[in-house]
């Protein structure tokens, strides 16, 4: 029973990532027929560009250097959390892609993966077409195409909202997991610890339900495990 409902689960989030990839690919046609008036490459644009270089300078060579701007602004490489360079320096050890590719991949993946997660939180909170919004919403920001480049968005996105599903579900130890991930994504994975260790504390107030002693203290270890695991990732 429970295996069959997982496999309809993911059926039922074909919709959603469908109708984002519907969008996204628009937006990168259009953006690859600009490009090619321009005498430009869109994979150049995508994967060399700003933060992309940055992190693949990372992967390929770690932290610890600086440089600076046009008008002399030193520029650390600490800015830049280290989850997704580290997926590009494994994906570039483990097969022929250069790192700034592999952070391609990885945001192709985590950006349909986001459309999912915000697909299940708004049919979880209110229905599928409330979610079904979301994922198209996610698909069409004004600044969506940071979703295709080499950036750390899609990644923290995917992280972040699917962090916040499972809080829903009350899998406190999944959510805390997802939220130390995020944390080594992007700085704002703090708020996401921080959401979640509210949410925590309310839960400890509220009133226990007509459960049995041993399965409220074991939900309450649980939630304290999460809220601990949470914010390890931003700290280190």
């Amino acid at each position: 029973m429970r295996a069959g409902s997982s496999r309809w689960d993911l059926r039922s989030l074909a919709p959603a990532v469908s109708l984002y990839l519907a969008i996204r690919m628009l937006g990168l046609t259009v953006l690859a027929l600009w490009s090619a008036a321009g005498g430009a490459s869109a994979h150049t644009l995508l994967s060399h560009r700003w933060d992309s270089l940055w992190y693949a300078r990372v992967a390929e060579h770690g932290y610890g250097f600086t440089l600076h701007a046009p008008d002399g602004r030193p520029l650390s490489s600490m800015a830049f959390f280290p989850l997704l360079p580290w997926l590009e320096a494994a994906g570039s050890a483990l097969s022929p892609l250069a790192p700034s590719d592999v952070g391609l991949l990885v945001s192709a993946v985590a950006s349909a993966a986001a459309a999912a997660s915000l697909f299940a939180l708004g049919r979880r909170v209110h229905s599928d077409r409330a979610g079904l919004i979301l994922a198209g919403l996610w698909a069409a920001l004004p600044v969506a195409v940071v979703q295709s480049m080499a950036y750390s968005e899609s990644l923290f996105t995917a992280l972040a909202a699917w962090s916040l599903y499972a809080l829903l579900r009350d899998r406190w130890l999944t959510a805390g997991a997802l939220a130390c991930l995020a944390g080594l994504a992007r700085p704002v994975g703090v708020a996401l610890s921080a959401a979640l260790i509210v949410a925590a504390v309310l839960a400890s107030r509220s009133r226990p339900g007509p459960g049995p002693g041993r399965r409220s203290r074991d939900r309450r270890v649980r939630m304290v495990a999460g809220c601990a695991r949470a914010p390890l990732g931003a700290a280190a």
